[in-house]
């Protein structure tokens, strides 16, 4: 690590400040990307901060935007349970207990929650919490 290497005390804690300033902005920064994306972007940005560039990973800037899609049908099971087809194929099924629902053919975008939650949101603002089956 640079900052250790240096001999005068006020030179390396400017050093460790600015190394600390440069992880706390990268934490800050929105997090967009399903959850794995983020953590292996925000996991090479710390690296490159804490041994320098060119001993970190090469930080991977293609992370989408949002992940958005259509719901290509609504399905309901014997228990009544709502299950979400996207176009893709994947299933989401419904955990939150809202009346609300969400109808085929229409966009949702997924965003996280915490513990690992999954949200489908619509475009006029509906929001599910789904579990992806």
């Amino acid at each position: 690590m640079e900052c250790s290497d240096i001999e005068l005390d006020t030179e390396r804690l400017s050093c460790y400040d600015a190394a600390a300033a440069a992880i706390k902005a990268s934490i800050e920064k929105p997090q967009v990307g399903s959850s794995e994306q983020r953590q292996e972007q925000r996991n090479a940005e710390v690296a490159a901060i804490v041994f320098g560039e060119e001993a970190a990973p090469e930080i991977v800037e293609e992370v989408p935007e949002q992940i958005t899609f259509v719901i290509k049908d609504v399905l309901y099971t014997q228990r009544r349970n709502t299950i979400f087809v996207a176009e893709d194929g994947r299933l989401f099924k419904k955990v939150s207990d809202t009346q609300v629902t969400i109808k085929a053919g229409e966009r949702v975008a997924i965003e996280d929650g915490f513990f690992g939650s999954i949200f489908l949101v619509t475009e006029k603002g509906v929001r599910i919490k789904v579990k992806e089956r």
